[in-house]
């Protein structure tokens, strides 16, 4: 499957019900996905099974993932997409 295929199967996939989330997946796909490594592309998909109120919790800096890889990735993710506010 080529990439622009991936990411339009993606692009469906970041639909989700908190628009916070989606800021998030939306940001990292059409910003960053494409220059990424194939380790982090392949945890993309990853993150998108994960469940929505846990990504918005991950998303809004109120926790973290348990998983140690899946934490490094999200970190990964919310440094390139910036959205913090401090």
């Amino acid at each position: 499957m080529s990439n622009e295929d991936l990411k339009r199967k993606y692009r469906w996939q970041c639909r989700r019900g908190a628009s916070e989330v989606e800021v998030v997946l939306y940001a990292y796909l059409d910003d960053h996905f494409d220059s990424e490594s194939a380790e982090h592309q392949a945890w993309f998909p990853r993150l998108l099974d994960c469940q929505d109120a846990d990504m918005f919790e991950w998303f809004t800096y109120r926790s973290e993932p348990a998983d140690q890889e899946l934490r490094d990735y999200v970190r990964h993710v919310l440094a390139l997409v910036s959205l913090r506010k401090d």
